[in-house]
C-alpha cells in the first residue's frame, strides 16, 4: 500500500487549523451532502417526491455513514466522484434512495457546496478583519498626536504622526470591510438547474424549486446559469482577497521598513527569552512575520489568474475550470485568513519607538522646506519666489553643510519674518497639520461602522 505523503506546506505550516477545516475533504464531503438533502427537501415540498423521502434522505446524508472511504472507493471504479458521493447516499437511503439527485447535475452539488464553503469562511474572515480594523484603531487614537518623519520616494518630507499612518491603513481595511459584505449577495449563490441551465427535469415548478432549496441553505440563487454558476462571482470572491493581500503586504513592507536599524522607529515584537533570529548571525532580530506575509500575499494574488482564466468555457460547460478550482478557492480563503491574522498579530505587539521618531524628526532642518514656502507666501513673497529662495538656500546648505536657517537668512527671508519666528517655523513638531483631526474622524468611523465588535486576542 502506497504511504501517504504530505506535499502542500498548508498540510503543516500555513493556515488556521478552524479555516483549514472548511476546506478539508472530509467537510467538502458534508456540505455536498447538504446540499443534496435540501434538494429533495425542496423537491418534496412541491410534490416531485413522495411525502417522507426528504427525511429519510437527510438522516442517510447526515448520519456519518457516506464516508469519504466509501465515496472513494466508489469513485475509484466510475471515474466520477458525484456520481460516486450519489450512489453511496442513495445506497444509505433505503428506498428514497431512488430518488437522490432527481432532477441535478454534478455542478448542482459542486458550485451550491462551494458557495456554503465560502459563507462559513467569510463568517470566520470577517470577524477577522473587523478585530485587525479595532487593532488599528486603538494606534490610531494612542499614536494621532506623535510627530514623525513624512517619506515620499524613500526620502524625508514634511512630518506627519503616527496615528495618522496607522489612520491609512485602517480607513483602507474598512473600505476593504465594505467590499466583503457588499460581494456577499453576488458570491453566495448556487443553483438547481441541470446540465444546461433549464432545470428541464424539475419540471414547470424548476425556478421555485431551486429558490426554495437555496433558501433552505440561507444561499442566493444564480439568476442565469449554464450547468454552472457564473465565475465572476469567484472572480469578485478572488479579487476582493486579493485586494485585501495587497494591503497586508503594503503594511507589512512599512514595518519591515520602519524597522530597519537605520531607522528604528518600529519594531515586530521579539520574544528575547526564545526566539531565534539567525541561524548564523545570534544577534538578529528580523521581522520575519511581516516578510512572511508580504511573501504570501503575493502567493494569494497569483491565484487569481487562473481563475480568470477559468471564466472562459466551451458553450454551456467544459471542464477546463475544475481542477484549478481545487487549488484556487481554498487555497487564496486560507492563505488569506493566514496572512490577516498574522498582520492582526504584528500590529498587536508593535513595538513603537516614540523618542527614535522625533530624534530622526528633528536630526533634518529641510523637513520644514513646504512649511517655510507656505509662512513666505503668507507674509507677502510670491508662491513661485518663496518657493525659490527656499529651493536655493537648502542646495546651499546641502553643498556647505551650512545650516539651513543660515543660508535662508543670506537670502533675504529675514525681511519677511523675525529671526525668532523663523526658530519657531523651523520647528517640524508642529506642522503636523489636520493629521489629529483625521485620526479622530478615523476612530468614529470604525465605531459607525464596526462599533465594539470582534475579538482582540
Amino acid at each position: 500500500m502506497r504511504s501517504q505523503m504530505t506535499v502542500s506546506p498548508i498540510e503543516y505550516r500555513y493556515g488556521r487549523e478552524e479555516t483549514k477545516a472548511i476546506f478539508s475533504e472530509e467537510s467538502r464531503l458534508l456540505y455536498m451532502l447538504k446540499v443534496e438533502a435540501a434538494i429533495t427537501r425542496a423537491e418534496e415540498e412541491f410534490g416531485l417526491v413522495p411525502r417522507g423521502t426528504a427525511e429519510m434522505v437527510e438522516r442517510a446524508a447526515l448520519s456519518g455513514r457516506v464516508t469519504l472511504e466509501k465515496v472513494k472507493a466508489v469513485e475509484a471504479e466510475t471515474g466520477h466522484d458525484i456520481m460516486a458521493l450519489t450512489r453511496v447516499l442513495s445506497q444509505e437511503a433505503g428506498e428514497a434512495g431512488r430518488y437522490v439527485h432527481l432532477g441535478a447535475t454534478s455542478n448542482d452539488i459542486i458550485d451550491t457546496a462551494t458557495a456554503l464553503q465560502i459563507k462559513d469562511f467569510l463568517g470566520i474572515y470577517e470577524g477577522e478583519m473587523v478585530s485587525f480594523i479595532l487593532v488599528l484603531s486603538d494606534l490610531v487614537q494612542k499614536y494621532r498626536s506623535v510627530p514623525m518623519l513624512g517619506r515620499t520616494h524613500g526620502q524625508h518630507a514634511s512630518p506627519i504622526t503616527f496615528g495618522l499612518k496607522v489612520a491609512v491603513f485602517c480607513s483602507e481595511m474598512m473600505r476593504h470591510l465594505e467590499r466583503l459584505r457588499e460581494m456577499r449577495k453576488r458570491v453566495l449563490v448556487g443553483k438547481l438547474l441541470g446540465p444546461v441551465g433549464t432545470g428541464a427535469s424539475l419540471g414547470p415548478d424548476a425556478l421555485r424549486i431551486q429558490e426554495r432549496a437555496m433558501q433552505i441553505l440561507g444561499l442566493g440563487v444564480e439568476e442565469g446559469a449554464t450547468q454552472i454558476v457564473g465565475r465572476d462571482r469567484y472572480i469578485e470572491f478572488l479579487g476582493v482577497l486579493s485586494n485585501v493581500a495587497s494591503s497586508l503586504e503594503k503594511f507589512a513592507t512599512e514595518v519591515r521598513n520602519l524597522q530597519r536599524p537605520e531607522i528604528g522607529e518600529v519594531s515586530e515584537y521579539f520574544d528575547e527569552s526564545r526566539q531565534v533570529g539567525s541561524s548564523s548571525m545570534p544577534s538578529k532580530r528580523n521581522p520575519v512575520s511581516s516578510e512572511n506575509v508580504a511573501s504570501l500575499a503575493r502567493l494569494v494574488r497569483s491565484f487569481i489568474v487562473p481563475e480568470f482564466e477559468a471564466a472562459v468555457t466551451w458553450h454551456e460547460r467544459d471542464l477546463t475550470n475544475s481542477a484549478l478550482e481545487r487549488f484556487t478557492i481554498p487555497y487564496s480563503a486560507i492563505l488569506s485568513d493566514y496572512i490577516l491574522h498574522r498582520m492582526k498579530s504584528v500590529f498587536q505587539r508593535l513595538q513603537v519607538n516614540v523618542e527614535r521618531m522625533e530624534a530622526n524628526l528633528l536630526s533634518d532642518p529641510f523637513v520644514v522646506s513646504e512649511r517655510l514656502v507656505t509662512e513666505l507666501t503668507e507674509r507677502g513673497m510670491p508662491r513661485q519666489e518663496a518657493h525659490e529662495v527656499v529651493r536655493r538656500a537648502s542646495m546651499e546648505s546641502y553643498r556647505t553643510g551650512r545650516p539651513l536657517r543660515s543660508t535662508l537668512r543670506d537670502l533675504g527671508v529675514l525681511r519677511y519674518m523675525s529671526d525668532e519666528e523663523l526658530e519657531r517655523i523651523s520647528d517640524p513638531r508642529t506642522f503636523t497639520g489636520s493629521a489629529e483631526e483625521i485620526c479622530d474622524r478615523t476612530v468614529s468611523r470604525v465605531r459607525e461602522m464596526v462599533g465594539h465588535e470582534g475579538d482582540r486576542d
